[in-house]
């Protein structure tokens, strides 16, 4: 059975400790340290993303930050989602499971208004970020704050922010995409969130597909899709580069990773050991966005020399014809804005803008 670290547990042992049982006034103590002396507890901390992900190895180097910083008085044990993604989430905010991680997808996905879940795939609507290190900067200030506030309403405290990259589009038989009129008439699969989906039918002509990843390989293989986007792990991890020619770069939609911590526990713990898990994520985060860029670097060479793959990496100039078309997405007055990103306003939009 968990125990909480709390100042109130911490407190009460130290005062029953000094009056005993005669009901004596007890004397002045100093506070206590970020964890109870010989007092330990467990946490777990479930990942969404799979064994091996950069996002696994993020949480065992957390689970190991924390041992170190409270002398092993907190243990957190790692494990792989026991259900469905979402549920696994609603576990965290429950507090049947203390910590979570995975991509903003799944934290979009959850909650019963849906304006809750919203913010979370604004953060990928098209070209909000133009490079991952602008991301990065804006997720561990304003943004992250932003997003803060809501998981707040979820019952979540949010610890940190890392990176899943960029979703990309592969494509087969030597169809490369280099510019807007690339896409026009081509089945691409999508997971299907709006932020995405609007984008490529309405603004850049292609016809989409939405479905689960255990669609995929058959349909691709068969030539039934032209293509599908995803992050540049996803696609390695489901072999899509066996099945597809092309792969484009370009910094249309950002998907970031989320540490959270049940929000009751996190504000049961002492100031000292608040800092101890803040610090900690952070610095696991931190790593996890290195360790994720330089594996879709990895990614991207083993495609070409393996498996033929031509990488497409758009200039500046080549992504702004993208960007040029999916600009009428944040303006208020555009019908597509109305019918879905009403949300997604100018002043929200803001808090993800470099300083």
């Amino acid at each position: 059975m968990k125990r909480r670290l709390t100042k109130l547990t911490a407190a009460g042992l130290a005062v029953l400790a000094l009056t005993g049982c005669t009901g004596g006034v007890p004397e002045e103590v100093s506070e206590e340290p970020p964890v109870p002396k010989n007092v330990e507890t467990t946490w777990t901390l479930v990942v969404g993303q799979p064994e091996g992900s950069t996002c696994w190895d993020a949480a065992e180097s957390f689970a190991e930050a924390l041992s170190d910083a409270t002398e092993g008085a907190v243990a957190v044990e790692v494990q792989p989602m026991p259900l469905d993604r979402v549920t696994s989430l609603e576990q965290a905010a429950a507090g049947i499971v203390d910590l979570y991680l995975d991509s903003s997808f799944v934290y979009g996905s959850y909650g019963d208004e849906e304006e809750l879940g919203r913010p979370f795939f604004s953060v990928t609507m098209p070209f909000l970020f133009p490079d991952a290190e602008t991301a990065a900067e804006v997720l561990d200030s304003t943004g992250g704050e932003a997003l803060n506030g809501v998981l707040a309403e979820l019952g979540l405290r949010g610890l940190a922010y890392g990176e899943l990259g960029f979703r990309y589009p592969t494509t087969s038989e030597g169809r490369a995409v280099t510019a807007p009129e690339d896409l026009e008439g081509l089945k691409i699969r999508t997971a299907g969130m709006l932020e995405v989906s609007v984008a490529y039918v309405d603004c850049w002509g292609a016809e989409l597909y939405p479905s689960s990843f255990l669609d995929v390989m058959t349909p691709l293989s068969a030539g039934y899709y032209d293509g599908q986007e995803s992050t540049l792990a996803e696609a390695d991890a489901a072999g899509y580069q066996t099945v597809q020619t092309d792969v484009t770069i370009f910094p249309a939609f950002y998907e970031p990773a989320i540490l959270t911590m049940n929000s009751d526990l996190y504000d049961s713990l002492s100031p000292d050991l608040r800092e101890a898990v803040d610090r900690c994520g952070r610095e696991a985060m931190a790593d996890q966005r290195l360790r994720n860029r330089e594996q879709e670097a990895e990614i991207l060479e083993r495609w070409q020399e393996e498996d033929g793959i031509s990488v497409h990496v758009l200039t500046e100039e080549q992504w702004s014809a993208f960007q040029a078309l999916t600009d009428r997405l944040y303006d208020p007055e555009d019908p597509d804005h109305q019918d879905w990103f009403a949300d997604c306003t100018p002043e929200w939009v803001e808090q993800f803008r470099p300083s």
